[in-house]
């Protein structure tokens, strides 16, 4: 039983609950109504299972950081092996490639892209400065477009996609900074550590401005109701503009933890914002 349970840990499951109901959203977006939602519920079955494995593959890669970081974890804790993680990460993955086959064309190959991007950035792109974040980003905001192509419902998903991904880079260079001493330590080369601290945090803030112009956007151009920027402005807008204030404050290893975990605790909010903006 502990077993289990340090397996199921490795997949974090808020993170798989929240990729799910990111395809659901992305199916949903300027319209609650959805003709067929066997198709929906395939998709996010096979989004939640490839990342379950993608978040395990990644605890395989980062086993050493963490023993710094994060040593209650069941790799560095020893709640299991690292070979088990690695025969765990691959049998989901696979899952979620299988599920993906009840799915249009479109959506296998996205499957696919996923979880090739998903082994790149584990083995290397999340050493390289700024491409692992990009590509951490991408996958986020793909989710959506994901879900919209498995409705047949066309672009929509890159409404919640783009603001997603500008969501999770902001999120990802943050991370970067929280993590500079481990990943100083094991050599990693995150931008952070490439291009300065203070590089960095002008990134991250550059990102997140980004992300506050364009929140209005979908309301503005008519894709999404009121409701949504009611939800986007109070939820997302002002959390967010008071980290932008706050890295502008030089602020040391606890605040980027706060910060990072504020905008953790905010994705839900990103996703009922979509909501009541679709009804």
């Amino acid at each position: 039983m502990e077993r289990l349970k340090a397996l199921l840990r490795l997949t974090r499951p808020p993170n798989v609950g929240l990729a799910a109901i990111s395809v659901v959203i992305g199916a949903v977006t300027g319209s609650l109504s959805v003709a067929a939602w066997s198709p929906v519920l395939w998709a996010a079955l096979s989004a939640a299972l490839v990342t379950a494995g993608g978040n395990t593959l990644n605890d395989v890669a980062d086993v050493a950081v963490d023993r710094i970081n994060k040593p209650g974890r069941p790799l560095p804790s020893g709640a299991i092996s690292t070979a088990a993680a690695e025969w765990w990460a691959g049998l989901l993955m696979a899952g979620g490639v299988a599920s993906s086959y009840l799915l249009p064309a479109a959506c296998r190959l996205i499957v696919l892209l996923a979880v090739a991007a998903i082994c790149a950035y584990n083995f290397w792109g999340k050493g390289q400065p700024l491409i692992g974040n990009l590509m951490v980003s991408i996958i986020s905001g793909l989710a959506f477009f994901y879900g919209s192509l498995a409705a047949d419902r066309g672009w929509w998903g890159l409404i919640p996609g783009v603001l997603a991904f500008f969501f999770h880079l902001g999120r990802e260079i943050i991370k970067d900074l929280e993590d500079m001493e481990a990943d100083r330590t094991e050599g990693l080369r995150t931008w952070p550590l490439v291009g300065g601290e203070a590089a960095a945090r002008h990134t991250a803030q550059a990102v997140l401005i980004v992300l506050l112009l364009i929140l209005v956007l979908p309301t503005l151009q008519g894709w999404l109701a009121v409701g949504y920027l009611m939800v986007a402005v109070a939820g997302l807008g002002i959390p967010v503009a008071v980290i932008v204030i706050g890295l502008h404050r030089q602020p040391d290893t606890a605040a980027y933890r706060r910060y990072q975990l504020i905008l953790k605790w905010d994705m839900p909010v990103g996703l009922a914002a979509i909501l009541f903006g679709s009804i």
